[in-house]
């Protein structure tokens, strides 16, 4: 199959992304459970060896009831999200990769913070602001290391120097496009990494 031309224009498209039902957020989340679980125990472990002067090291069951409410959590959102959230990509040849949560993902951001606010819940109104500042994003091409693709699920993995940092999902009439656009990106990039 030969390569589609890379055109000058932008391409920009509104994807839903399935949260349980998709192997990539799945992976991303049994990360997310692993490097908190890590974290926890290792700060615990530092702590008790500054304060106590000897390792304190967590008991496993720790790890099931940590991951145990990650889960939960994760199916709380998966209900209230209805298993998806909708993103809007944008790859630009010249200027790089943007993506924009989409207007229902935006309006739980709003409703958390103003909940939050109304019941005097830091944790909520702070999950919110959170949430409002990622709604926006991107990358240029310099910032992009490497791509992988995934053909089969229509998915593009896209990293910096050291991890993945967006995965555009594309639709099957944009992919092969979207690709070839993405490859011409990353080479432009390595060239001006290359350059300074």
């Amino acid at each position: 199959m030969s390569e589609p031309a890379v055109s000058d224009r932008v391409i920009e498209w509104e994807y839903r992304i399935p949260l349980i039902t998709s192997r990539f957020m799945l992976w991303d989340f049994a990360r997310v459970i692993v490097l908190s679980v890590l974290i926890m125990y290792v700060l615990v472990a530092l702590t008790g060896l500054l304060v106590e002067g000897e390792l304190v090291i967590l008991p496993p069951q720790v790890f099931m009831i940590t991951a145990g409410i990650l889960v939960g959590l994760l199916l709380i959102v998966v209900l209230l999200m209805g298993n998806g959230f909708s993103q809007t990509f944008t790859v630009d040849p010249v200027g790089g990769v943007r993506y924009a949560a989409g207007s229902r993902e935006q309006k739980w951001n709003r409703a958390a913070v103003i909940l939050g606010a109304l019941r005097g819940s830091p944790t909520t109104a702070g999950a919110g602001l959170l949430g409002v500042t990622r709604e926006k994003g991107g990358w240029t091409w310099r910032q992009v290391y490497a791509a992988r693709y995934f053909p089969r699920q229509r998915v593009i993995s896209l990293r910096n120097s050291w991890r993945t940092v967006i995965r555009l999902h594309c639709t099957p009439e944009n992919y092969e496009q979207v690709r070839a656009l993405v490859a011409a990106g990353v080479a432009r990039g390595a060239e001006q990494r290359a350059a300074a």
